[in-house]
């Protein structure tokens, strides 16, 4: 390996993995030890095939991930130079006073800010282009803005009837709809400022039907088809870039729709000590709120050419959201998430300099806190490299009273030193998967030469082979090993349906979130939400305590100890066995990925049509507005409605099972075709 490149020896190493597989499946009787052989030389070419993509990643995309405001989008900025400095007022010591301050390019805040996902990459020259939503869509998200001020000043003592929608979703609407909030200067004694809703006004004149009207035609959705628009060189590039994405992102801009994704190319003359270029590309996503575990973060998490970090503030680090979708994903084994994914703690000034035991002393505080925190995805069963664990302080060498480079402790080299000492962490974060998978090559290699070379198994071992796979054979049928009353209700125990059920019921509180859910027909693409998916992540458990995992966890272990056991038994089988317990987990992580998919699919076939002509859609869509009796309420409504439909006919429950058993016995079938089980 060090005189040939990766490239060279993986394909010699195929030449002579295949050449030892044709020779063993010449031979005129194949017993139980050239099935092995054979079924493990197989097993390490496509291993080599993954290694092979995974290592000719040229360069990957980094997606930052976390909970809204906890300032993620603050942090990309400062570490890829889109910031700079701009003329503002503030007031200090109670004056108001034009200072100059470093701000960032892409819109910030308290969270709240950015209506959709950024991404972000180096180009020639700068520009921004947007993923727009339809028509049908925005029509909808104005309906839905014109509701929500109808009951916005409604006396309604029930939570569950009050509409609520996002800042950022109401910011863009309001801009759209020309119905921007204005502000009136009285004078009564000392002056004031009092805000005039000019949606409300309108609203409370027209009544609610010309007021949708009236939001419509303003708007002008079908005139607005521009997706790009490029830096036109008429001021400076920074200034334009801030001016032009807010505008994009507020929906300031007439001909724009509103944005389902951000691209902003910016140039190489912006990008001046900037890394960004080293990355293909940088995404900001949408925030987590409610429900972390998104389909649109999957594609991210799931890719080998992403490099996934994860954003928690420093003293809550790993906070919950965080927490729930790490777990969710590093419960699957076989995947080596851990390999990609990033913790990114973003401490605020002092913090580190509080942590107890630290003396005040900023590096010392941050160890702590490392250890802290990689204890805690210990403690959770969760592998987690604690070279993984970052920390960035955007703001750390900035004055307390305006966002300026504090100049009498530090310099701007001070700065640039934490960006490059951060990117040669994430940097590090790649080369160590390189090398973790250069070793892997060499040990396919050595294990390869000891198959090559072994001797032949004794007949001893050939026997605990068979008594091997008669155990396996034994847990073939799942049914016996998980009982029918785990997957349904009975007494008090509750099934998936009723158990997912509930979930919806909480994890998307606001009535008029789930009635926007259903005018989709199981979507709401504006908050990332997909219902078939959720049922698939429920299913599947959203950690190894819930569900089809825990379900399993037992004869999981049951089967991997049978592995485990050829091998302390038989010295020969140590060359096969280990890489078997690797594929087993493999298996297992697709096993609970194929059942989870199965339900999604089923799901979606059970809610057909997905239109106003189905039955079912039309009743919980009619619930809005419903004179309900005392004591009923739309959110009970709904979810018995949601509940009978996934329960009627072949019931979501009775599916579960019969798919983790047809599954499971698919997954037992492949570790006996090891063995040449057929």
């Amino acid at each position: 390996m060090l005189t040939i490149t990766w490239q060279e020896e993986i394909a010699s190493l195929k030449q002579d993995l295949k050449k030892e597989i044709k020779k063993i499946s010449g031979k005129s009787e194949i017993n139980i030890p050239n099935h092995i052989c054979i079924n493990n030389l197989k097993s390490k070419l496509e291993r080599l095939d993954e290694i092979e993509k995974i290592l000719s990643i040229e360069k990957y995309k980094i997606a930052f991930i976390g909970t809204i405001g906890q300032g993620k989008t603050t942090a990309i900025c400062h570490l890829f130079n889109l910031i700079s400095d701009f003329n503002v007022s503030k007031t200090i010591a109670n004056k108001s006073r034009n200072v100059i301050e470093t701000k960032e390019l892409l819109s910030t805040g308290g969270g709240r800010t950015t209506i959709c996902e950024v991404i972000i990459k180096a180009a020639e020259k700068t520009y921004i282009e947007i993923e727009p939503y339809s028509v049908d869509e925005m029509e909808n998200l104005i309906f839905e803005f014109c509701d929500y001020i109808a009951d916005k000043y409604k006396d309604n003592p029930q939570a569950d009837q009050k509409i609520i929608i996002s800042k950022e979703v109401e910011r863009a609407i309001r801009n759209i709809t020309e119905m921007k909030s204005r502000y009136q200067t009285i004078s009564e004694g000392d002056k004031k400022k009092t805000e005039i809703d000019v949606a409300q006004e309108e609203f409370e004149k027209l009544g609610l039907d010309e007021f949708k009207k009236l939001a419509l035609n303003n708007a002008r959705l079908e005139s607005r088809t521009t997706n790009k628009i490029e830096f036109d060189n008429k001021k400076k590039e920074q200034e334009w870039i801030k001016n032009t994405f807010a505008a994009i992102n507020n929906v300031e801009f007439k001909e724009f729709a509103i944005p389902r994704k951000i691209y902003l190319y910016v140039s190489y003359d912006v990008l001046s000590g900037s890394n960004l270029s080293q990355f293909d590309s940088v995404v900001d996503t949408k925030g987590l709120d409610e429900n972390p575990i998104r389909k649109d973060l999957q594609k991210y998490i799931e890719n080998q050419d992403t490099i996934c970090l994860f954003v928690t503030p420093f003293n809550a680090a790993p906070e919950a959201n965080i927490s729930k979708l790490i777990g969710y994903h590093l419960a699957s084994k076989s995947k080596d998430f851990h390999h990609r994914f990033i913790t990114l703690v973003l401490p605020k000034k002092n913090e580190p300099e509080k942590v107890n035991e630290c003396d005040g002393d900023y590096d010392i505080g941050i160890q702590i806190r490392k250890k802290e925190i990689h204890s805690t995805f210990r403690n959770s069963n969760l592998e987690f490299f604690s070279e993984n664990i970052l920390f960035y302080d955007a703001l750390r060498y900035y004055r307390d009273d305006i966002v300026k480079l504090n100049t009498d402790i530090y310099s701007k080299e001070d700065v640039q030193a934490d960006k490059d000492d951060f990117i040669k962490a994430v940097a590090d974060v790649v080369e160590r998967r390189q090398n973790i998978l250069l070793d892997e090559i060499k040990n396919i290699r050595a294990s390869f030469t000891r198959i090559k070379n072994g001797d032949a198994l004794t007949g001893s071992e050939i026997k605990a082979i068979e008594n091997a796979i008669q155990k396996i054979k034994d847990l073939e049928d799942l049914s016996k090993r998980v009982q029918s009353f785990l997957y349904q209700d009975k007494g008090r125990d509750k099934g998936f349906v009723t158990k997912y059920i509930e979930y919806y019921h909480n994890v998307y509180p606001a009535w008029n979130t789930k009635h926007a859910i259903h005018s989709n027909f199981g979507y709401y693409e504006l908050r990332n939400i997909d219902i078939y998916y959720d049922m698939r992540v429920f299913a599947e458990g959203i950690d190894e305590d819930e569900m089809l995992k825990k379900f399993t966890k037992q004869p999981k272990q049951e089967l991997e100890n049978i592995l485990n056991d050829l091998t302390f038994a038989n010295e020969s089988l140590k060359t096969f066995i280990p890489e078997l317990v690797i594929q087993f987990n493999s298996l297992y992580d697709d096993f609970i990925s194929k059942v989870g998919k199965a339900i999604e699919d089923q799901a979606k076939t059970k809610l057909l049509p997905r239109s106003e002509d189905s039955k079912f859609w039309e009743a919980l869509i009619k619930e809005k507005g419903k004179v309900r009796p005392r004591g009923e309420t739309y959110t009970d409504n709904v979810c018995q409605t949601l509940k009978r439909e996934l329960e009627k006919e072949q019931s979501l429950n009775t599916f579960l099972e019969t798919q983790a058993v047809k599954h499971w016995k698919k997954l037992v079938v492949k570790i006996l075709n090891f063995f040449g089980e057929i």
